[in-house]
């Protein structure tokens, strides 16, 4: 495992569990993603151990609370009334007490570099992750002279930008706006009205103008195909910051006649181009157009330079493990009246090669038993039957992933072929003298002698009675 992976694993494990303690999340509704708002780039700076000075003094004004719930800075009965329910020095926060160190006047902010695209405008993405619908998106910006070591007043800001109802893309919304002319460190103020509920939202975003162009992309490397996958799998391009914290996933599953070297890459890029927020796959143009190409090697991956991320492809193969086959060997498969069965699983197998473990039980059958329930090999263990009877036995075997069952059946029969009352010395006590036939321990058939000699077959003595072993058996029974 690479040094990234590791700290990203053990970034993800202890937000895990530090939001296990936490209050739950409210209900969650959006902010902008591109450019960061102030409450989404202290989410991603990991929310437990802040390294940006800025949002380290969020968490010490207001807790870890705020960056769970980034995406809720809101009021609920603003209805337009904006100045009204957030009142200056408030404006980051929305005047909800949770994210109250948004509020805080400082000029270490994280800034994103943004500037006019060759179209003139600048492309805002919002993350909705409970969608709403809209009654305004209104985009204000602090004047020339503004200082951010001052508390942000309504009063700094000026508007720039107006939307009504904008259509939800792949969970974000887009707004093409034209940015001002102004130079420098700024913070974009969003408000977001619902036209569905008083509810509104409010984001503050802190932007260096003229930093850069609308977008920059960072080449990443080649995507390369190594070889054909089959259907289902699944490819994931993952992005995440210098901090270790995911930013964005896009997975794709590859379906029946998309799995070729030069055709995979390209529908995977083209579901990421369609998704990400972040990145692009294809080939770069010279217009600045990322274009997905069908080959095996000539896409790469891009970034956007502004937010210096890295990036990892997983590709997981549909689950083709192929389950094992079952099979029992039997010393026999007739008994009559007590004896044993050995069995054996050792001729099972497996496609592909692996381990196998193996469980054996008792589907059905009585005065038998095993002598172990795990293991290659066992033994059916049976006593005389009454009657006549089939005793089935099942293994199981498993790769750990798959298994497979098989049964045997044995036949067990009572000895001596005729019928009888009992397997002594069952029902000692209620023999009748000239009547009552038994089984004995040596599989052979005994009635009860005639009265008065009869009378000893209801003798509970093994050494003197017994049908067949007793001293003085013939005293008591007449052998058949």
């Amino acid at each position: 495992m690479s040094a990234s992976l590791a700290l990203r694993s053990s970034l993800a494990v202890l937000v895990a569990v530090c939001a296990a303690v936490l209050p739950q999340r409210s209900q969650a509704h959006g902010s902008m993603i591109v450019p960061e708002s102030r409450i989404y780039h202290c989410f991603l700076n990991n929310p437990e151990n802040p390294s940006d000075p800025a949002c380290r003094a969020l968490k010490d004004a207001a807790g870890t609370q705020a960056f769970y719930d980034w995406t809720g800075v809101n009021q609920a009965n603003a209805n337009g009334n904006h100045q009204a329910v957030v009142p200056d020095g408030k404006l980051c926060s929305g005047n909800n007490p949770t994210f109250r160190g948004l509020d805080l006047a400082r000029s270490d902010w994280y800034a994103t570099p943004i500037a006019n695209g060759a179209d003139g405008t600048f492309e805002f993405v919002f993350r909705a992750t409970a969608p709403h619908a809209s009654r305004d998106w209104i985009f204000y910006v602090t004047r020339a002279g503004w200082s951010p070591t001052e508390p942000l007043r309504w009063s700094d800001l000026f508007e720039f930008c107006r939307f009504g109802s904008v259509p939800l893309d792949n969970g974000n919304y887009r707004f093409r706006c034209a940015l001002p002319a102004l130079s420098g460190k700024h913070t974009i103020y969003t408000v977001w009205q619902r036209s569905d509920s008083t509810e509104a939202f409010y984001t503050c975003t802190d932007v260096e103008f003229g930093g850069t162009t609308n977008p920059t992309w960072t080449d990443e490397g080649a995507l390369t195909a190594q070889n054909a996958l089959p259907a289902g799998t699944v490819v994931t391009l993952r992005l995440f910051n210098a901090a270790g914290n995911d930013v964005e996933t896009i997975a794709f599953t590859v379906a029946a006649g998309q799995g070729a070297a030069t055709e995979w890459p390209y529908r995977f890029a083209l579901a990421v181009n369609a998704q990400a927020t972040n990145s692009r796959i294809g080939v770069l143009g010279a217009g600045g157009a990322i274009t997905p190409q069908q080959s095996a090697s000539t896409n790469r991956v891009y970034t956007l330079t502004s937010r210096n991320l890295n990036h990892q492809v997983d590709i997981r193969l549909p689950n083709t493990n192929q389950p094992p086959v079952a099979v029992i060997a039997a010393s026999g498969t007739t008994v009559t009246g007590a004896g044993s069965v050995n069995l054996s699983g050792a001729g099972s197998s497996d496609p592909e090669g692996q381990a196998l473990s193996h469980q054996w039980s008792l589907v059905s059958g009585s005065h038998a038993s095993l002598s172990a329930s795990s293991g290659v090999q066992t033994t059916l263990n049976l006593t005389t039957p009454a009657q006549d009877q089939s005793v089935v036995v099942r293994l199981t075997v498993s790769d750990g992933a798959a298994s497979h069952s098989t049964t045997v059946t044995i036949t067990h029969k009572k000895p001596g072929g005729g019928s009888y009352d009992y397997v002594y010395p069952a029902g000692i006590g209620s023999y009748v003298a000239g009547q009552t036939v038994v089984l004995g321990s040596d599989g052979n058939r005994y009635r009860c002698r005639p009265f008065p000699e009869g009378g000893w077959c209801n003798v509970d003595s093994a050494f003197h009675y017994a049908p067949g072993s007793g001293t003085n058996w013939q005293d008591a029974w007449t052998r058949l």
